[in-house]
């Protein structure tokens, strides 16, 4: 069984977004995603902020180096070399120690490791920063018996579900099989799309998470092979179920915690808005919940 495999992801964890302020971040995800924080640490060995939310179902860390101009530490060197935006991807597993032994058992390299966790180097999948914990996360009202994915249903104008995590990573078909051989994931048919620019698009569902692998058709000119080939964890954008785009177009435009800059998309590319956020980029998929 797939489920007795230790690299067998029982759910994905949580989507990180680096950045320089972390309190900022957390008070837009609040206020104008209307997320919901439930953790916030700092990690002195790092120097190094964090919270803890979820946007509707999908849980994000935002963190941040409280001295962005202290390059003694690690996470200060990292968000300057490559600016704002997502870090990386999580997946639970049962065990971190066992899934760490598998992947030496398979060559897949380790990137980091610390209690409960481990990196995987982007050159064994891909191109994706990912990690593999058995933490069970601080406070995270998922674990509660009573937690309900559909709770953010109802408020038109802010996300009420992940539609699924966009991936522009240096090697798609690797991350492809990654995601598929390794982690067990399923692939559906390539698809081919003309935005955000002409590229197949491959889904993967992992887990309850769903990924769309990008593999744009130059891959040495144009946004998807820079972001591919520039210092970043793969992740492009996160695409978010909205029930009235425009109206959450507006709020996400004008409102008095911090107006989040877009876009429309083009008509027929099965997004309606696009915004970034600090280097992260956000996408609108309508839909009624």
């Amino acid at each position: 069984m797939a489920e007795a495999d230790p690299l067998f992801p029982q759910r994905y964890l949580h989507t990180i977004h680096a950045a320089p302020e972390c309190e900022r971040l957390r008070r837009i995800y609040t206020d104008v995603f209307g997320g919901l924080v439930f953790h916030e640490s700092y990690y002195p060995p790092e120097d190094r902020d964090a919270a803890l939310l979820y946007v509707a179902d999908h849980m994000i860390e935002v963190m941040s180096p409280r001295d962005t101009q202290d390059m003694g530490f690690m996470f200060a060197r990292y968000v300057a070399k490559t600016g704002p935006g997502y870090h990386s991807i999580s997946f639970r597993v049962a065990s971190a120690e066992a899934a760490h032994e598998r992947c030496r058992e398979l060559g897949v390299l380790i990137n980091t490791e610390g209690p409960g966790l481990i990196f995987l180097h982007p050159k064994s999948t891909g191109g994706i920063i990912m990690e593999l914990t058995d933490h069970m996360m601080p406070n995270d009202p998922w674990d509660l018996p009573n937690w309900r994915r559909d709770w953010a249903v109802g408020r038109p104008q802010k996300p009420h579900a992940l539609s699924h995590i966009v991936c522009a990573p240096r090697n798609p078909e690797a991350a492809v099989f990654f995601l598929t051989d390794v982690l067990s994931g399923q692939a559906h048919d390539p698809v081919e799309i003309e935005w955000p620019e002409r590229a197949t698009a491959t889904r993967v569902d992992v887990a309850d998470a769903t990924l769309l692998v990008l593999d744009p058709a130059d891959r040495e000119n144009g946004a998807l092979a820079r972001f591919a080939n520039g210092p970043n964890g793969g992740v492009y954008a996160l695409a978010w179920k909205v029930a009235d785009p425009e109206a959450a177009a507006a709020h996400f435009g004008n409102n008095h915690s911090g107006n989040v800059p877009g876009e429309p998309a083009p008509a027929g590319s099965g997004y309606t808005h696009a915004f970034m956020l600090d280097g992260a980029r956000h996408w609108f998929v309508a839909d009624p919940g």
